[in-house]
């Protein structure tokens, strides 16, 4: 197993330590078929002793003996807003600017979705958040959550309380209309040929196996798709009748931002220059200490007194200069107002269709799209 780490380490370094042994488990499933390996061995990986094995024990070895890094998974308990990863706490913070949520089962899958948050979607890996709290305020509004997990007892269950509540909060009534089930199925674990693992041991009586999204790693080395979670969301979504894109009324402010980055980036020459006025303090700091007349001995450490400049004072030039600065920028203002609105006229505005399709191609993966039957 060491060798096929070894060989397709560029492959797996792109995948969690879950996702990888997905990748790992598909190389181990051609070499049982070219007998190259034990049905014995192949079936001891599939265990949780296999996986706890080949996490904890396989890949230390590799790492210290190759200084090849260790896949990671991510920290539970994480948002992505806008292309940007923040903390769990800060949900209540981005949920009124999003137009819609996908509440992802685990953190891991939160990340390959992020690019669904430039459009709109904030994602959301909720460990470490109150459900509760998240179907109180998706039932304000009736915006749309999509709950995506994988396929077993746990993450069926995961939907339903977002769905109709647990038994403790039923009298709530914070059953969700709103809530569209994205998640893993046997139906399409089947059309994608997704290894299966054994259900755990206080869901048998449920099922007796499951399917895990980290099992999509698997089409990384079937079909080479990029980013497989990413793809069978995408073409789950459109399955579904379900929009990627803004619709145009809500594009609007897209182009603003769009509009404002390109402002941004004319100002980063301007940006640079003042950085070099924060950088004064401490060249001034290194010039004056290159004055001091230092004591010639050997040491190992000091204790500096603390020097209290009782004259520092420099609010009078700094208010001057942001006033400067003001006037400088009121200036250029009609030029960039005009270049802006140039910019703003001469954009390619596509049709909300044809943009659509353009992402779903840029984002998804024609053969999972056709596998799920859309």
């Amino acid at each position: 197993m060491e060798d096929i780490i070894l060989q397709h380490y560029d492959e797996l370094k792109t995948r969690r330590i879950r996702g990888s042994y997905y990748i790992v488990r598909e190389y181990l499933t051609k070499r049982l078929k070219e007998g190259k390996i034990t049905e014995e061995e192949f079936n001891h990986f599939l265990t949780a002793q296999g996986y706890a094995t080949y996490r904890d024990d396989l890949w230390p070895s590799i790492e210290k003996q190759y200084g090849l890094e260790r896949p990671e998974a991510k920290p539970i308990g994480v948002i992505y807003d806008r292309g940007i990863e923040r903390p769990i706490s800060e949900f209540e913070r981005v949920y009124y600017r999003a137009r819609g949520f996908i509440f992802v089962e685990k953190a891991d899958e939160a990340e390959d979705l992020k690019e669904l948050s430039h459009h709109g979607w904030t994602i959301v890996a909720g460990q470490g958040f109150s459900t509760r709290l998240m179907r109180q305020l998706f039932k304000e509004d009736g915006r749309p959550v999509l709950a995506l997990h994988d396929c077993d007892t746990a993450g069926e269950w995961i939907y339903r309380v977002f769905d109709i509540g647990s038994r403790r909060t039923r009298h709530l009534q914070l059953w969700l209309e709103n809530v569209v089930d994205l998640g893993l199925h046997e139906d399409d674990a089947s059309l994608l040929a997704l290894p299966s693992q054994p259900e755990a041991g206080k869901f048998r009586k449920f099922r007796t196996s499951r399917i895990e999204l980290s099992a999509l790693s698997v089409l990384k080395v079937r079909w080479n798709v990029e980013n497989p979670v990413l793809a069978y969301t995408i073409a789950k979504m459109k399955k579904l009748g379900i929009r990627i894109t803004p619709k145009p009324e809500e594009a609007k402010e897209l182009l603003k931002e769009l509009v404002e980055e390109r402002i941004k980036e004319a100002f980063d020459e301007i940006s640079d220059k003042l950085w070099e006025l924060f950088e004064i303090p401490s060249k001034i700091a290194s010039s004056y200490a290159e004055e001091l007349v230092y004591p010639d001995s050997e040491i190992v450490d000091a204790d500096i007194p603390q020097i209290n400049l009782v004259y520092l004072n420099f609010d009078d030039p700094i208010k001057r200069l942001k006033e400067s600065l003001e006037k400088e920028f009121e200036k250029i203002k009609p030029d960039v107002i005009d270049e802006a609105q140039k910019a703003i006229e001469n954009a390619k505005l596509l049709d909300e269709d044809d943009y659509e399709w353009i992402v779903i191609g840029r984002l998804g993966d024609n053969r999972v799209l056709t596998a799920l039957g859309v």
